[in-house]
């Protein structure tokens, strides 16, 4: 019984082992895009160093991840497996966002230019809700443990957790103000932001408010702790995506990247949150305290007019 359990559990790794290989073969263009690099561009010696690089990175981290899971019985990698699906679906469905929306736009022969406010506002909120609810039911099991353990964990967590995130608050002033100073204007993402919700407050309120706490805690935190066990690597990249997700597509110079540490450093602390508590809902506390305050006080000039 044991060997067999060992050669499923070979077979088993030995096959995910080559997924996460493809996987990151398939996303080559992606992994270059947040560079804003187009291989086309570069001479044929650029092109095969650039590719001959990415696919030694490929490869290694491939094979990290077969020793890595070499140790583990049966139970604890098929265990593994099933997290890691999860989360990488949760993740899916986060991706997928975007396309949803305009597939229901296309096949309903819906104008977009035709459409009013409101009626855009009730859309957006109507496929964001569905998205909520869809990740919910991918993470059913795991939410109803949390929300266990909601009370203790908050009673026990949630005063060092709001230091934990006073200290990130002070990093993302400070950084924010530095690089403003340098640049002479304020992120791209926070300008888009701002455009949008003079135009849509009604929806960038529930998009900034409820949607993205929920979403990205259990896309950019949730998913990744599922699928990298080790507690400190799960930080480090659950941050670096967080951040880069907010500056990717908004990089015209040198400077708009240094907008991964005041977006990066929240997805730190947030990261380290769930790290110690293993409760999502803590992290997700604190990020809709976060988005909450930010939007109230931009809603206040408004309710002023």
């Amino acid at each position: 019984m044991e060997k067999i359990n060992k050669l499923y559990k070979n077979t088993y790794l030995i096959i995910s082992t080559i997924t996460v290989l493809m996987i990151l073969l398939v996303f080559k263009k992606t992994y270059y895009g947040l560079y804003n690099l187009k291989l086309s561009e570069l001479k044929n010696t650029e092109q095969i160093i650039a590719n001959v690089v990415y696919i030694i990175f490929a490869i290694t981290t491939s094979l990290s991840f077969f020793i890595k899971h070499k140790p583990d019985s049966l139970e604890e990698f098929t265990k593994y497996l099933k997290l890691a699906l999860i989360g990488l679906g949760t993740i899916i469905v986060y991706k997928i966002t975007p396309i949803l929306e305009l597939a229901i736009l296309y096949y309903s022969r819906i104008d977009v230019s035709k459409m009013s406010i409101t009626a855009k506002t009730i859309f957006l909120i109507i496929c964001e809700t569905s998205i909520m609810l869809i990740i919910i039911l991918i993470n059913r099991n795991k939410l109803k443990e949390n929300i266990k353990r909601i009370k203790h964990d908050y009673n026990k967590h949630f005063s060092k957790c709001l230091k934990y995130y006073i200290l990130a608050l002070i990093i993302m002033i400070i950084s924010n103000l530095i690089i403003n100073k340098l640049t002479g204007s304020i992120a791209a993402n926070e300008e888009t932001i701002r455009t949008t919700f003079n135009k849509a407050p009604v929806y960038i309120f529930f998009s900034a408010v409820v949607f993205a706490p929920f979403v990205e805690e259990m896309v950019f935190r949730n998913s990744i702790k599922n699928i990298i066990k080790n507690k400190k690597t799960f930080i480090i990249i659950s941050g670096l995506i967080f951040g880069g997700a907010h500056i990717i597509g908004n990089i015209t110079t040198i400077y708009d990247v240094l907008y991964i540490i005041p977006y990066g450093a929240p997805g730190i602390i947030l990261a380290y949150m769930l790290a110690k508590t293993d409760n999502i809902f803590l992290p997700m506390g604190i990020h809709f305290l976060h988005n909450g305050l930010l939007m109230t006080l931009q809603l206040i000039p408004l309710f002023l007019k």
